[in-house]
Protein backbone atom coordinates (compact mmCIF):
# COMPACT_ATOMS: atom_id res chain seq x y z
CA UNK A 1 0.00 0.00 0.00
CA UNK A 2 1.20 3.04 -0.97
CA UNK A 3 1.46 6.41 0.89
CA UNK A 4 -1.74 7.25 -0.09
CA UNK A 5 -3.25 4.26 0.59
CA UNK A 6 -4.37 3.27 -2.56
CA UNK A 7 -4.30 -0.45 -3.34
CA UNK A 8 -4.80 -1.59 -6.84
CA UNK A 9 -7.56 -3.52 -7.75
CA UNK A 10 -6.66 -7.41 -8.16
CA UNK A 11 -8.32 -8.92 -10.68
CA UNK A 12 -10.28 -12.38 -9.89
CA UNK A 13 -8.39 -15.60 -10.56
CA UNK A 14 -10.56 -17.28 -12.91
CA UNK A 15 -11.47 -20.86 -12.51
CA UNK A 16 -9.19 -23.76 -13.06
CA UNK A 17 -10.32 -25.47 -16.25
CA UNK A 18 -12.03 -28.86 -15.28
CA UNK A 19 -11.27 -31.46 -17.01
CA UNK A 20 -14.56 -32.35 -19.41
CA UNK A 21 -13.27 -34.23 -22.08
CA UNK A 22 -12.88 -37.23 -19.76
CA UNK A 23 -17.12 -37.74 -19.90
CA UNK A 24 -17.26 -37.32 -23.84
CA UNK A 25 -14.36 -39.99 -24.61
CA UNK A 26 -16.15 -43.52 -24.03
CA UNK A 27 -18.73 -42.84 -27.04
CA UNK A 28 -19.09 -40.80 -30.05
CA UNK A 29 -20.49 -37.32 -29.61
CA UNK A 30 -23.58 -38.01 -31.56
CA UNK A 31 -24.45 -40.78 -28.94
CA UNK A 32 -26.98 -40.40 -26.10
CA UNK A 33 -24.99 -42.88 -23.78
CA UNK A 34 -21.85 -39.83 -24.00
CA UNK A 35 -24.01 -36.96 -22.36
CA UNK A 36 -25.82 -39.28 -19.76
CA UNK A 37 -22.03 -40.13 -18.60
CA UNK A 38 -21.42 -36.54 -18.00
CA UNK A 39 -24.89 -35.36 -16.70
CA UNK A 40 -28.16 -36.35 -15.41
CA UNK A 41 -30.96 -35.03 -17.59
CA UNK A 42 -34.21 -34.57 -15.55
CA UNK A 43 -37.01 -35.44 -18.14
CA UNK A 44 -38.91 -32.13 -17.06
CA UNK A 45 -35.98 -30.28 -18.33
CA UNK A 46 -36.14 -31.97 -21.27
CA UNK A 47 -39.34 -31.24 -22.16
CA UNK A 48 -38.71 -27.68 -21.15
CA UNK A 49 -36.73 -26.91 -23.59
CA UNK A 50 -38.44 -28.78 -26.54
CA UNK A 51 -41.46 -26.71 -25.42
CA UNK A 52 -39.24 -23.37 -25.40
CA UNK A 53 -37.51 -23.64 -28.75
CA UNK A 54 -38.89 -23.35 -32.18
CA UNK A 55 -42.06 -26.53 -32.39
CA UNK A 56 -40.52 -29.43 -33.83
CA UNK A 57 -40.86 -33.71 -33.54
CA UNK A 58 -38.10 -34.79 -31.32
CA UNK A 59 -39.55 -38.42 -31.77
CA UNK A 60 -40.25 -40.60 -28.42
CA UNK A 61 -39.09 -39.71 -25.24
CA UNK A 62 -37.41 -36.78 -27.26
CA UNK A 63 -34.61 -39.22 -28.69
CA UNK A 64 -33.25 -36.48 -31.01
CA UNK A 65 -33.33 -33.78 -28.69
CA UNK A 66 -30.73 -35.47 -26.19
CA UNK A 67 -28.83 -36.72 -29.23
CA UNK A 68 -28.68 -33.34 -30.46
CA UNK A 69 -27.92 -31.93 -27.14
CA UNK A 70 -25.45 -34.43 -27.00
CA UNK A 71 -23.27 -33.69 -30.01
CA UNK A 72 -23.50 -29.44 -29.47
CA UNK A 73 -22.53 -30.52 -25.74
CA UNK A 74 -19.90 -32.78 -26.58
CA UNK A 75 -18.24 -30.22 -29.30
CA UNK A 76 -18.84 -27.41 -26.87
CA UNK A 77 -16.37 -28.97 -24.10
CA UNK A 78 -13.71 -30.20 -26.53
CA UNK A 79 -13.77 -26.18 -28.49
CA UNK A 80 -14.06 -25.11 -25.22
CA UNK A 81 -17.15 -23.12 -26.47
CA UNK A 82 -18.70 -23.02 -22.81
CA UNK A 83 -18.50 -20.66 -19.89
CA UNK A 84 -17.24 -21.88 -16.29
CA UNK A 85 -18.75 -19.55 -13.53
CA UNK A 86 -19.77 -19.80 -9.63
CA UNK A 87 -23.43 -20.78 -10.51
CA UNK A 88 -22.00 -23.73 -12.80
CA UNK A 89 -21.27 -24.44 -16.34
CA UNK A 90 -23.07 -22.68 -19.26
CA UNK A 91 -23.56 -24.00 -22.67
CA UNK A 92 -25.63 -23.45 -25.69
CA UNK A 93 -28.01 -25.61 -26.16
CA UNK A 94 -26.46 -25.99 -29.86
CA UNK A 95 -28.48 -23.44 -32.24
CA UNK A 96 -31.87 -23.75 -30.78
CA UNK A 97 -33.83 -20.43 -30.60
CA UNK A 98 -36.90 -19.55 -29.19
CA UNK A 99 -39.92 -18.06 -31.34
CA UNK A 100 -39.08 -14.82 -30.60
CA UNK A 101 -35.30 -15.85 -32.33
CA UNK A 102 -33.45 -15.54 -28.49
CA UNK A 103 -31.01 -18.63 -28.41
CA UNK A 104 -31.18 -20.92 -25.70
CA UNK A 105 -29.10 -22.34 -22.71
CA UNK A 106 -28.38 -25.04 -20.55
CA UNK A 107 -26.52 -24.55 -17.03
CA UNK A 108 -25.07 -27.76 -15.43
CA UNK A 109 -24.27 -27.88 -11.77
CA UNK A 110 -22.03 -30.33 -10.04
CA UNK A 111 -23.63 -33.30 -8.63
CA UNK A 112 -22.02 -33.42 -5.20
CA UNK A 113 -23.76 -37.42 -4.28
CA UNK A 114 -23.71 -39.28 -6.70
CA UNK A 115 -22.41 -40.00 -10.51
CA UNK A 116 -23.03 -38.64 -13.21
CA UNK A 117 -20.26 -35.74 -12.10
CA UNK A 118 -23.12 -33.05 -13.01
CA UNK A 119 -26.99 -32.36 -13.52
CA UNK A 120 -29.00 -30.33 -15.66
CA UNK A 121 -30.24 -27.86 -13.80
CA UNK A 122 -32.01 -24.82 -15.76
CA UNK A 123 -33.21 -24.64 -19.61
CA UNK A 124 -33.93 -21.30 -20.81
CA UNK A 125 -33.02 -17.77 -22.23
CA UNK A 126 -30.25 -16.38 -20.54
CA UNK A 127 -30.18 -14.83 -17.26
CA UNK A 128 -28.88 -11.20 -16.35
CA UNK A 129 -26.80 -12.31 -13.16
CA UNK A 130 -24.55 -14.13 -16.13
CA UNK A 131 -21.87 -12.48 -16.97
CA UNK A 132 -20.73 -14.21 -20.16
CA UNK A 133 -22.36 -15.82 -22.55
CA UNK A 134 -21.16 -19.21 -24.51
CA UNK A 135 -20.97 -19.49 -28.70
CA UNK A 136 -22.39 -22.57 -30.65
CA UNK A 137 -19.42 -25.00 -31.55
CA UNK A 138 -18.83 -25.80 -34.58
CA UNK A 139 -19.75 -28.98 -36.55
CA UNK A 140 -16.85 -30.89 -38.27
CA UNK A 141 -15.48 -30.61 -41.87
CA UNK A 142 -17.67 -33.10 -43.68
CA UNK A 143 -15.62 -34.96 -46.76
CA UNK A 144 -16.51 -33.81 -50.33
CA UNK A 145 -18.05 -36.28 -52.78
CA UNK A 146 -16.02 -36.47 -55.75
CA UNK A 147 -18.60 -36.48 -59.23
CA UNK A 148 -18.36 -39.75 -60.99
CA UNK A 149 -16.62 -41.66 -57.78
CA UNK A 150 -17.17 -45.17 -57.40
CA UNK A 151 -20.16 -46.47 -55.69
CA UNK A 152 -19.30 -49.34 -53.83
CA UNK A 153 -22.89 -51.50 -53.15
CA UNK A 154 -23.54 -53.93 -50.13
CA UNK A 155 -25.72 -55.27 -52.88
CA UNK A 156 -26.51 -58.69 -51.40
CA UNK A 157 -27.00 -57.13 -48.03
CA UNK A 158 -29.54 -54.77 -49.27
CA UNK A 159 -31.74 -57.13 -52.49
CA UNK A 160 -31.94 -60.27 -49.98
CA UNK A 161 -31.99 -59.10 -46.34
CA UNK A 162 -33.87 -56.09 -46.89
CA UNK A 163 -36.05 -57.16 -49.92
CA UNK A 164 -39.14 -55.98 -47.91
CA UNK A 165 -38.33 -51.93 -48.95
CA UNK A 166 -37.70 -52.64 -52.47
CA UNK A 167 -41.05 -52.47 -53.90
CA UNK A 168 -40.49 -52.74 -57.94
CA UNK A 169 -37.19 -54.50 -56.97
CA UNK A 170 -38.01 -57.55 -55.89
CA UNK A 171 -38.92 -59.00 -59.21
CA UNK A 172 -36.04 -58.18 -61.17
CA UNK A 173 -32.76 -59.85 -61.08
CA UNK A 174 -30.36 -58.87 -58.69
CA UNK A 175 -28.07 -57.11 -61.31
CA UNK A 176 -30.41 -55.33 -62.35
CA UNK A 177 -31.62 -54.17 -59.22
CA UNK A 178 -27.75 -53.50 -58.10
CA UNK A 179 -27.43 -51.22 -61.75
CA UNK A 180 -30.79 -49.75 -60.78
CA UNK A 181 -29.68 -48.20 -57.32
CA UNK A 182 -26.62 -47.34 -58.59
CA UNK A 183 -28.07 -45.39 -60.74
CA UNK A 184 -30.13 -43.85 -58.86
CA UNK A 185 -28.05 -42.63 -56.69
CA UNK A 186 -25.48 -41.38 -59.29
CA UNK A 187 -28.98 -39.29 -60.05
CA UNK A 188 -29.02 -38.03 -56.87
CA UNK A 189 -26.05 -37.19 -56.19
CA UNK A 190 -25.54 -35.34 -59.68
CA UNK A 191 -28.40 -32.94 -58.76
CA UNK A 192 -26.84 -32.07 -54.87
CA UNK A 193 -29.57 -33.70 -53.67
CA UNK A 194 -27.19 -35.17 -50.30
CA UNK A 195 -28.16 -34.72 -47.11
CA UNK A 196 -25.30 -34.44 -44.09
CA UNK A 197 -25.43 -36.90 -41.49
CA UNK A 198 -23.37 -37.63 -38.69
CA UNK A 199 -23.54 -41.51 -37.31
CA UNK A 200 -21.77 -42.81 -34.34
CA UNK A 201 -19.37 -40.05 -34.91
CA UNK A 202 -18.77 -40.17 -38.78
CA UNK A 203 -19.33 -37.33 -41.24
CA UNK A 204 -21.21 -39.07 -43.71
CA UNK A 205 -24.20 -38.27 -46.09
CA UNK A 206 -28.08 -39.67 -46.95
CA UNK A 207 -28.96 -39.40 -50.56
CA UNK A 208 -32.46 -40.39 -51.96
CA UNK A 209 -33.37 -42.81 -54.12
CA UNK A 210 -36.16 -42.07 -56.70
CA UNK A 211 -37.30 -45.28 -58.44
CA UNK A 212 -40.75 -45.14 -59.93
CA UNK A 213 -40.86 -41.31 -60.76
CA UNK A 214 -38.37 -38.33 -60.06
CA UNK A 215 -41.47 -35.65 -61.30
CA UNK A 216 -40.70 -34.14 -57.72
CA UNK A 217 -37.81 -34.40 -55.63
CA UNK A 218 -40.07 -32.49 -52.79
CA UNK A 219 -41.90 -36.22 -52.35
CA UNK A 220 -40.62 -38.87 -50.45
CA UNK A 221 -37.73 -41.11 -52.37
CA UNK A 222 -38.23 -44.92 -52.52
CA UNK A 223 -35.43 -45.27 -50.50
CA UNK A 224 -32.70 -43.55 -49.28
CA UNK A 225 -28.70 -44.29 -48.78
CA UNK A 226 -26.44 -43.95 -45.94
CA UNK A 227 -23.27 -43.11 -48.31
CA UNK A 228 -19.85 -42.64 -46.58
CA UNK A 229 -17.09 -41.36 -48.22
CA UNK A 230 -13.63 -43.16 -48.26
CA UNK A 231 -10.79 -42.39 -50.84
CA UNK A 232 -12.81 -41.20 -53.14
CA UNK A 233 -15.15 -44.55 -53.27
CA UNK A 234 -18.67 -44.05 -52.06
CA UNK A 235 -19.97 -46.78 -49.68
CA UNK A 236 -23.43 -48.10 -49.31
CA UNK A 237 -23.94 -50.57 -46.74
CA UNK A 238 -27.95 -50.88 -46.52
CA UNK A 239 -30.66 -48.75 -48.01
CA UNK A 240 -33.56 -47.28 -45.46
CA UNK A 241 -37.09 -45.72 -45.21
CA UNK A 242 -37.28 -42.58 -45.75
CA UNK A 243 -38.02 -41.54 -42.22
CA UNK A 244 -35.08 -42.98 -40.81
CA UNK A 245 -32.59 -40.19 -42.02
CA UNK A 246 -34.25 -37.60 -39.98
CA UNK A 247 -32.49 -38.25 -36.07
CA UNK A 248 -28.93 -38.42 -37.92
CA UNK A 249 -29.67 -35.38 -40.22
CA UNK A 250 -31.19 -33.23 -37.92
CA UNK A 251 -28.85 -33.06 -35.47
CA UNK A 252 -25.97 -31.42 -37.81
CA UNK A 253 -28.83 -29.03 -39.31
CA UNK A 254 -28.51 -25.66 -37.72
CA UNK A 255 -32.57 -25.74 -38.29
CA UNK A 256 -34.64 -28.30 -38.72
CA UNK A 257 -36.66 -26.47 -41.57
CA UNK A 258 -33.47 -26.45 -43.68
CA UNK A 259 -33.78 -30.01 -44.29
CA UNK A 260 -35.63 -31.62 -47.19
CA UNK A 261 -39.38 -31.11 -47.31
CA UNK A 262 -39.48 -34.71 -48.16
CA UNK A 263 -37.38 -35.53 -45.17
CA UNK A 264 -39.51 -33.08 -42.84
CA UNK A 265 -42.64 -35.07 -44.45
CA UNK A 266 -41.57 -38.70 -43.53
CA UNK A 267 -40.62 -37.91 -39.89
CA UNK A 268 -43.44 -36.41 -39.13
CA UNK A 269 -45.86 -39.37 -40.26
CA UNK A 270 -43.48 -41.41 -38.45
CA UNK A 271 -41.65 -40.34 -35.53
CA UNK A 272 -44.09 -41.65 -33.27
CA UNK A 273 -44.18 -45.33 -34.26
CA UNK A 274 -43.89 -47.64 -31.09
CA UNK A 275 -40.90 -49.36 -32.64
CA UNK A 276 -37.99 -48.22 -35.51
CA UNK A 277 -35.20 -49.96 -36.82
CA UNK A 278 -31.98 -48.96 -38.20
CA UNK A 279 -31.64 -45.17 -38.43
CA UNK A 280 -34.24 -44.81 -35.42
CA UNK A 281 -34.74 -42.20 -33.43
CA UNK A 282 -31.84 -42.47 -31.05
CA UNK A 283 -30.19 -45.91 -31.72
CA UNK A 284 -30.00 -46.47 -28.04
CA UNK A 285 -29.30 -49.98 -25.92
CA UNK A 286 -30.76 -48.15 -22.82
CA UNK A 287 -32.56 -45.59 -21.89
CA UNK A 288 -32.03 -45.67 -18.43
CA UNK A 289 -29.97 -42.90 -16.60
CA UNK A 290 -28.18 -43.06 -13.41
CA UNK A 291 -30.28 -41.89 -10.10
CA UNK A 292 -30.31 -38.55 -9.45
CA UNK A 293 -28.47 -37.34 -6.62
CA UNK A 294 -27.46 -33.68 -6.09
Amino acid sequence: MGLSGYRPKREPEAPEKLNLRQYFEDFPLDRIECLYNFAYLPEDKIERLANGALREQWGRMNKVLKRYLALHVGLAVRQEKYVQQDVGLIFCAGNLQTRFGNPLYLRFEENKQQKPAYYLQYVGEALNSWEQLPQPPEYPEWPKITPGAEIVLAGEHILNDHSDRLGMLRDISPIAGVCALTGAIHWALFRDLAVKQLHYGIPSYFVPIYLETRDDITDAPDLIAPVQVLENKLYVRTALEPYMAYPSARIVSTRHDKLPTWLLRAWEENAMMPAESGADDGDDRDDEQPPMGH
